[in-house]
């Protein structure tokens, strides 16, 4: 929401006041919120405007893809229905990017340069089901690498979809990385970045690595990238990371004491169990109040 002229709305009720109408709960949060708005201040002027789909409309491609689980959710299944219905035109189809990766997996096949020789537990979300199909048959092209079935959980769109759910996210960190290394696997892949951010740190106490699966067809394909992400958290040293981060962070006029904070909250702080975590996790009793599962 943004106040376009905030000292007259705060002196005498009246302005104007813009809505965005993106994201999951548009449909139901907007309409509230304007009728709470005017009751409180009848004389303010509300404008509604749609500027996410609005400026993915403008490529005229007729195909937009995304990467995050949520925004594919918040976009295809909310925002975008909801466009068509009030404008009547629908402006454009939008698809994960992983399967349009997966509907050219033939001409990437021809790009394979190199075996990969690995044994590979997949870390997975159960979200889009269509993605995880994409995933599996991108890692079937990659010459080398054997896919090894875990029997655990699969829960929610990505790692911080269950961050209202803090003992339920360590039993679950906790049993996937004990079948991991049970299996024997080389690899613990991973497909979401916030899933990533937070289980690459194990590396450093863990039998197998863990990467992102791009890194295996990237691999395969002779396309390297250091994972400086996961470079810096293994640290678990705030401080050794601030000092190779400093001398850019400082060319960039960023103050070093704010990024320590943001390294500290964002980097060291994604972490549901310390790194060298083994067994199972316990509970707290301020965590123990029961999740009613509802099922058919």
């Amino acid at each position: 929401m943004l106040i376009t002229d905030e000292n007259k709305l705060e002196a005498v009720g009246s302005g104007l006041v813009v809505i965005g109408t993106s994201g999951a709960a548009a449909p139901d949060v907007v309409p509230m919120a304007v009728l709470a708005l005017l009751e409180v201040m009848p004389q303010v002027r509300v404008r509604l405007i749609e500027n996410t789909m609005d400026k993915l409309a403008r490529s005229k491609s007729g195909q937009v893809v995304s990467w995050c689980p949520s925004c594919q959710v918040q976009i295809g299944e909310v925002a975008l229905p909801n466009y068509e219905m009030h404008n009547g035109t629908r402006p454009f189809d939008l698809n994960p990017f992983l399967v349009f990766l997966a509907d050219r997996a033939e001409t990437l096949a021809g790009l394979m340069q190199h075996r990969v020789e690995r044994r590979v537990a997949l870390h997975e979300r159960p979200v889009l089901p269509a993605v995880q199909a994409a995933v599996r048959k991108l890692l079937s092209i990659v010459p080398g690498v054997e896919l090894v079935e875990i029997d655990v959980p699969r829960v929610g769109t990505q790692a911080n979809s269950l961050a209202v759910l803090p003992a339920f996210k360590r039993e679950l960190v906790g049993r996937e990385l004990a079948a991991v290394a049970d299996a024997g696997v080389t690899t613990l892949a991973t497909i979401y970045h916030a899933c990533h951010r937070e289980l690459c740190a194990h590396e450093t106490t863990s039998p197998f690595k863990i990467v992102n699966f791009l890194e295996l067809v990237g691999e395969a394909m002779g396309v390297e990238k250091t994972d400086l992400f996961k470079q810096w958290k293994m640290m678990q040293d705030v401080d050794r990371v601030l000092a190779e981060v400093a001398k850019q962070a400082t060319a960039t006029g960023l103050d070093l004491e704010s990024v320590r904070e943001v390294l500290v909250a964002h980097m060291l702080g994604e972490q549901p169990l310390p790194v060298d975590f083994r067994g199972t996790p316990a509970i707290e009793e301020s965590e123990a109040a029961p999740v009613r599962v509802i099922s058919e």
